[in-house]
Formats: C-alpha cells, sequence, structure tokens
C-alpha cells in the first residue's frame, strides 16, 4: 500500500515538476541529515516543485532525526519530503513534527480478507476494471507479495491493450501461478477466523495432493498450540516463558497470541473434541472424510460469533 502512495504522489508531483531535476532519494542508514535538508532547500529547477524521499528514516541516528523535525516545523514551501519508515515510535520527535504539519500517514498491508479488494483497486488506480473473481485468481496465483501483485498487473492491462474491463480469463492467461498453497496459510486462515478463505485454501491443498487426514491431524495440532499459547497468556505468563513451554520462535509465539485470543478457551476445547469424534467417524467409514471436516472447520470458524 506505500509503494501505491508513493507511486500516487510521485504522479502528482510530476505534473507540476521535471523530476528529472528535482528529484532526489536518501537511504536511512547511510544519509546525512544535512543532506536531506540541503536538498529539501534547494529551489527547484525550471519547476514549481521538487521531491526528495528518504527511505528507512527510522534507521537514521537520532542526532539525524532531530535535525529532520526541526526541518519539519519549517519546511520549505517548494519541496515535497517524504520520510519513510519501517516503524517509528509514537513519542519520536520527528513523528510528532510530521504530524503536526498534517504529514503523517500509517499505511499497513491487508488483512488477508481484504486482499481481491486491494488488487480490485489497483487496478482502478491504473484507469482499469478488474472483476472480483480476477482479483482472486490473481491473488491466489501470486501469493499476498503486494510489489508482485502489482509487476502481474501491469503484465495483464499490457495483454488486455485498450480494453477497460479485465475479467478472470485474462488474469489466467497471463499470470502462471507462483504461489503454491501452504498447509500453514490454511492454518493462519483457521487461527484468523476467516471460513471462506480457509475452506478455498483447503480446496486447493487436496485438489494439489495432499491427505485429508493429514490437513486434519496438522489442524487438530495447531488447535492444540492456540489452547495451550491462550492458557500460559491467561496466567500472565511471559513471551519467553511461553516460549520455552510450547517450544516455539518468538514471532510464532506472537502470531498464536493474536490468532488464540480470537478463540475463547472453551471454543478450542470443544473444537478438540469434536475433532476427536469426527476422527472416529472418518476412520469407520461414517461420513464422507472431506465433508465431515469442512463441516467441522465452518463450525470451529463460527463456534461463537452469534
Amino acid at each position: 500500500m506505500l509503494e501505491r502512495a508513493l507511486h500516487r504522489l510521485r504522479g502528482r508531483i510530476a505534473e507540476v515538476a521535471d523530476l528529472e531535476f528535482n528529484f532526489e532519494a536518501f537511504q536511512g542508514e547511510n544519509a546525512d541529515a544535512g543532506d536531506v535538508v540541503a536538498a529539501a532547500n534547494t529551489l527547484p529547477f525550471a519547476s514549481e516543485r521538487r521531491l526528495v524521499v528518504v527511505h528507512g528514516v527510522d534507521r537514521m541516528k537520532a542526532a539525524d532525526q532531530a535535525v529532520l523535525a526541526g526541518y519539519a516545523a519549517d519546511p520549505s514551501p517548494t519541496t515535497c519530503l517524504v520520510l519513510v519508515a519501517g516503524k517509528m515510535r509514537k513519542d519520536s520527535k520527528l513523528l510528532k513534527a510530521v504530524a503536526a504539519q498534517g504529514g503523517a500517514a500509517e499505511y499497513k498491508a491487508p488483512r488477508r480478507s481484504e486482499y481481491p479488494a486491494w488488487v480490485i483497486g489497483l487496478f482502478e488506480d491504473k484507469g482499469r476494471r478488474l472483476d472480483r473473481d480476477g482479483a482472486e485468481a490473481l491473488v491466489r496465483s501470486v501469493g499476498r507479495d503486494l510489489r508482485r501483485l502489482e509487476i502481474e498487473a501491469d503484465k495483464i492491462i499490457a495483454y488486455a491493450g485498450e480494453r477497460s474491463e479485465i475479467t478472470r480469463d485474462d488474469v489466467t492467461s497471463v499470470v502462471v501461478e507462483t504461489a503454491p498453497v501452504s498447509i500453514f496459510e490454511f492454518l493462519d486462515a483457521v487461527g484468523a477466523r476467516e471460513c471462506g478463505p480457509a475452506l478455498d485454501l483447503l480446496g486447493d491443498l487436496l485438489g494439489s495432493g495432499d491427505d485429508i487426514m493429514g490437513v486434519h491431524a496438522m489442524t487438530v495440532r495447531h488447535i492444540r498450540t492456540l489452547l495451550s499459547v491462550r492458557a500460559l497468556a491467561d496466567r500472565n505468563a511471559d513471551t519467553p516463558t511461553i516460549q520455552r513451554e510450547v517450544g516455539m520462535a518468538e514471532w510464532q509465539v506472537q502470531r498464536a497470541l493474536r490468532q488464540a485470543r480470537r478463540y475463547e478457551p472453551e471454543d478450542l476445547s470443544r473444537a478438540l473434541r469434536a475433532a476427536a469424534e469426527m476422527e472416529a467417524r472418518m476412520k469407520s467409514g461414517r461420513g464422507e472424510p472431506r465433508l465431515l471436516f469442512e463441516r467441522w472447520l465452518v463450525d470451529l470458524c463460527r463456534d461463537g460469533d452469534g
């Protein structure tokens, strides 16, 4: 989303500036704040505006950030200075100085269920209309890499020529599937209680050769992990303690915590009991395994919603 915002901004500045002569970019890890300020204070050449971009401003030294905060309090009226940060403390002097000018914005990656809408918006920005089926096909083929999605969008638009309406057929004609479905994507969707995406991913897994009993076993294991993490967190265990107890890396614990908090402990316990009953029915031939698992999955994702 940040890349799209920068692209739009560059397009607007290009309307009033020749960016071949009025554009400078810096990398925060090796940029000097004095050089950035000097670039920002330089008058535009034969244009109304200049564009200066600093990538990774959060990696600049505190002293350099302080210099930029001072500049932000009284910026040049002819320069658009863009400071890009991966993460900034809310109490950062630089962030406060930029926010005081009304120039602070936060860009987050879409949630899993929001990617098709994001793709539709991407095509709209490029003056084309892509239907929902086409957007879903693109996400499922490419994955959730925003840069890769934009690259593929440009290829699809080139293929469509002058047509303003783009369909799923255009997507499948151009895009080579580069994102085979992972069981972990499916488990993330289950953890997020996103029933529709979880069922779609399940279909992709089974279609690519995964066994329903194997998916069932991995899902039950994941639910047990969420229940363990939730129980430890409810007892006020800190992250290192949870890591030791469940044998996971810190980032895995944080992700599991986010997912576990979407459920009540009773939901997870009930799901495990139901999973044991379902497995017995699968192995005894009392029901079609995929249908049994899908019904269990829907109950798990929706349990407690009403």
